[in-house]
C-alpha cells in the first residue's frame, strides 16, 4: 500500500499543523461566546490573545492576496 502524498499550505506547513490550529481555535472562540452570552468580563489575557488572532490572521491573509496578486502580474 502505498502512503497517500502529504498535502501543505503556504510556506509549507504541514495540514496537521493548521487543522489543529483551526480546532483549537474553534473552541476556544466557543469559550469566548460562552462567556459573552453569560455576561461575563473576559480577562485580559483572553482580550490579548483575541486581538494577537485577528491581527495575525488579517496579516496573514493580506499577505496572501498580496502574492496572488503579485503572481497574476
Amino acid at each position: 500500500m502505498t502512503k497517500p502524498a502529504s498535502y501543505t499550505y503556504s510556506f509549507g506547513v504541514a495540514n496537521e499543523l493548521i487543522w489543529s490550529s483551526h480546532l483549537l481555535m474553534g473552541l476556544f472562540f466557543i469559550y469566548v461566546g460562552y462567556e459573552i452570552i453569560m455576561k461575563r468580563k473576559l480577562s485580559i489575557p483572553v482580550a490579548l490573545i483575541i486581538v494577537v488572532l485577528g491581527a495575525v490572521g488579517a496579516l496573514y491573509h493580506a499577505h496572501l492576496w498580496y502574492e496572488s496578486l503579485r503572481k497574476n502580474k
